[in-house]
Parts: C-alpha cells; sequence; structure tokens
C-alpha cells in the first residue's frame, strides 16, 4: 500500500508543474477570460485535480508511458485553456505551446540537476529531491518570464494590427515542441529518465530552447513596432486631415478679402452699365461674377471639430474623383470619445469608400455619410457604390480588396467600436457597400 509521504512527493511535483505554468499563460490573457473569477477557479481546481491523478497515474503505474501521459496532460491542459480564454485561436495556441515548451525545459534540467546532487534518488520518479530541484528552477526562470511576458508579450497578444499573423505563428513553438518531444520520447531504446539523467541532452534542450526563446522575442517587438507604424500612419493621416480643413478655411478667406477689395470696382461697373442701359451687358457681367464668387460649398459638415475635418478632407477627395459626396450629420462638438478615434473611424470608412468608387466604371459614383447621437450612442453609416464581392475569413474578418490579408481599415473600426462598447457592420448587396457602426458615448 502506498505510504502518505509518497502520495504527498507526487502531488507536490505534479503542482509544481502545473500551477505556475498555468498561471504564466493565464496572465496575457486574464481581461479575456470567457467565465466568471469563480468558473474560472473551479475549472482550475478541476483540471489540476486532474493533473494530480495523471501524475500518480505516471509514477506507480509500471511500463515506460511517460510519452503518453504526457501527451494525455497536454491535451487536457490545452482543452481548459482554449475553453477558458476568449481570444485569437492563434495567439492562444501560440502561447500554450511557448509556455509549455519552457514547462518541458524546467522540467528535463530539474531532473539532470537532480542525477547531480541526488543520483539514487534521480532514477526513481518524482522524489523530493526532484520536486525541490524544479522549485529551483522555476525560481531562476520567473523573474526573467514574467518580465518578458508583462513587458513585450501581453502588449503584443493585447494589440490588434491585424490578427492575420497570429493564424500562422503558433507553428514556430509547435515546431520546437516536436523537437523536445521526439528528443525525448521517440527513442525507443532509452525511456525518457534515462535521456534526461545524460547532461548533453539536457544542454540540447537547453540550445534549442534559446533559440526558441529568441525567436519568440522577436516575433513580439515585430508585431508591436507593427502596431506602433500603424498608429504612426493613422496619426499622420489625421494630422494631414486638418492640414487640409487649415488650408481650405485659409483660402476661402482669402477669396472672400479679395472679392470685398473687388466689389467696389464691380459696383462702378454695374452703375455704368445701368447709366447706359446696356442690359445685355449688364445681365452677361453679373453671370461671369457669380461664377467668380468662391464655392459656397459648406464647409461646417457638423459641430465636432475632428468629424468635420475628416468630411471636409473627403469632400475634397470626392470631388477631384467626380463623386457625389452627400453628408447628413449631427454630431455635437463635445463626445465622449477621444478625437483620434472618432477621426481614425470616419477616415477609415471614407477612404474604403473613396478607394472603392475610383474602381468603379459607373458615372453616378456616389457616397451617402450619415451620423447622429442618440439615447447615449454614437451611429454613423457610410454608403457607397459597389459592384465587387466581399471575402470574410472564418472569425467574420473582411479581406482587404487592396492587399493580401485582412482589411485594416474594416479592421481598426472594428477595434474602435469594440473599445467602446459598440458593433459595427459591412455587407453589400443592389451595387452599394454599407458600413455601419455603433459605438456608446454614455448620456
Amino acid at each position: 500500500m502506498l505510504s502518505f509521504y509518497r502520495l504527498a512527493e507526487v502531488a507536490i511535483y505534479s503542482l509544481l508543474n502545473f500551477l505556475p505554468f498555468l498561471a504564466l499563460a493565464l496572465y496575457p490573457f486574464r481581461h479575456s477570460l470567457r467565465f466568471s473569477i469563480k468558473t474560472t477557479f473551479f475549472l482550475i481546481v478541476l483540471v489540476t485535480i486532474l493533473q494530480l491523478f495523471l501524475g500518480a497515474w505516471a509514477a506507480f503505474t509500471p511500463g515506460n508511458n511517460t510519452g503518453t501521459i504526457s501527451a494525455v496532460s497536454t491535451i487536457l491542459y490545452a482543452a481548459f485553456y482554449f475553453l477558458a480564454i476568449k481570444k485569437h485561436f492563434g495567439k492562444t495556441f501560440f502561447t500554450l505551446l511557448m509556455i509549455s515548451n519552457l514547462a518541458n525545459l524546467a522540467v528535463i534540467s530539474s531532473k539532470t540537476i537532480e542525477n547531480l546532487f541526488f543520483p539514487d534518488l534521480a532514477v526513481q520518479s518524482y522524489r523530493w529531491s526532484f520536486s525541490l530541484m524544479l522549485a529551483v528552477v522555476e525560481i531562476i526562470l520567473a523573474i526573467p518570464l514574467f518580465f518578458y511576458m508583462k513587458k513585450v508579450y501581453t502588449p503584443a497578444v493585447e494589440k490588434e494590427p491585424s490578427g492575420f499573423e497570429w493564424r500562422y505563428l503558433w507553428v514556430i513553438p509547435a515546431t520546437f515542441y516536436v523537437m523536445w518531444y521526439y528528443a525525448f520520447y521517440g527513442n525507443a531504446s532509452k525511456s525518457s529518465l534515462e535521456i534526461a539523467l545524460r547532461p548533453k541532452n539536457t544542454l540540447f534542450l537547453f540550445i534549442i530552447n534559446v533559440g526558441a526563446i529568441f525567436i519568440y522575442y522577436v516575433v513580439t517587438r515585430l508585431i508591436l513596432e507593427q502596431t506602433k507604424t500603424l498608429l504612426l500612419t493613422e496619426r499622420n493621416h489625421e494630422l494631414t486631415m486638418q492640414t487640409v480643413q487649415y488650408e481650405n478655411l485659409q483660402e476661402k478667406i482669402t477669396e472672400v478679402r479679395r472679392a470685398k477689395h473687388d466689389v467696389r470696382h464691380h459696383i462702378t461697373l454695374m452703375q455704368e452699365y445701368l447709366n447706359t442701359r446696356n442690359y445685355t451687358a449688364l445681365s452677361e457681367y453679373l453671370k461671369q461674377y457669380r461664377m467668380s464668387l468662391p464655392d459656397d460649398t459648406p464647409v461646417q459638415f457638423c459641430a465636432n471639430p475632428a468629424a468635420n475635418a475628416v468630411l471636409v478632407y473627403f469632400a475634397q477627395q470626392a470631388k477631384e474623383q467626380g463623386i457625389t459626396y452627400l453628408v447628413k450629420t449631427e454630431i455635437p462638438e463635445k463626445i465622449n470619445i477621444p478625437e483620434t478615434d472618432i477621426s481614425v473611424l470616419l477616415g477609415n470608412l471614407l477612404e474604403n469608400a473613396v478607394d472603392a468608387c475610383k474602381s468603379e466604371q459607373t458615372p453616378d459614383k456616389k457616397i451617402i455619410v450619415r451620423a447622429n447621437t442618440d439615447g447615449g450612442s454614437l451611429c454613423i453609416t457610410v454608403d457607397n457604390t459597389f459592384t465587387g464581392t466581399l471575402a470574410h475569413t472564418s472569425d467574420g474578418n473582411l479581406v482587404s480588396t487592396k492587399h493580401k490579408g485582412l482589411g485594416l481599415g474594416t479592421r481598426s473600426v472594428k477595434n474602435i467600436a469594440n473599445q467602446h462598447g459598440g458593433i459595427c457592420r459591412f455587407e453589400a448587396k443592389d451595387r452599394m457597400f454599407f458600413a455601419s457602426v455603433l459605438c456608446q458615448i454614455g448620456e
């Protein structure tokens, strides 16, 4: 009969081999849990009990079944992870495999170190010496890993540059996972314990993981840089629209001043036509004078300066492309949405609309913009001429018609809507593309 001491040894090892790495894997997605904290905690307890059972199975069942039990443990771990976290599959799978690889490095390293200090105990499974070495290794790894997860990895998975890259990035840690699994469980002549007791095998695994960690770091840094680049592009876009708005205002002010300066000359000439009863010449002159007056197209589409700057900018773009541009907006001057968000939101919608109309061959191209606030919500719709077809990914994102991959503009619109507790919808029918966005702005 098994003693309580032996059961405690196995239980302590199983907990050390599971809970610290589970906490590390959950940390980047702590704000994206599918269930409440209470329900998630219950699931963690349930999975921990199952892991304790698997640990006991591996320790007290005769035969070399460690590889099978390790695979079952990983599948169980993955099932819980995908169930508990509501995030892009690629992100969760990448994280799961990355943490699993690090956990395997810690376990194999601990067994090798145990063999150096406690050779008699090392040949036995899950002894206290193994747990002690594992705890030491985890403490050594804890600080750099937590720093990486907090400062680099978590910001990368929280950002939504396009979502396209995460569809394939999981292949990187998956490759390293297959490499170590084959190295330690693919040898038919030696058990995984025998392989782990040889320092050169652990050194091989260590070198693999150093390279893997470097790749993980480079990948996450590139994602962060991509996000910064997209943000900078959006800010530059916003500044460009504000500059155009300012130039338009200055141009109209100059035209008005010029008209006022010349008005006395016009009056003198018209008075002369009246005195000489040359009404035909007066009529022609008035016609030419009316055409020379400044454009009376309203600069003020709405009271909100950020939204108005975007609307004015794209009014000019539409005019240059021969696109009918109809605007009916009622966005107040003060609104509970940052100017950058409303500029990027409208800018992406209108830029996509103008680009779509450019590629249309029909002469009656048009863009219709509507926006209003009602009941604590901001509703924006942008409709434009469109005769193409829409393609969606499996998770509902639009595929770009301008380049390979997801549409960054519509993705950005979706992210902003989500940030403000709203929704967005894109559809095409009857030779028109309809984009609608709803954001919560409070009362």
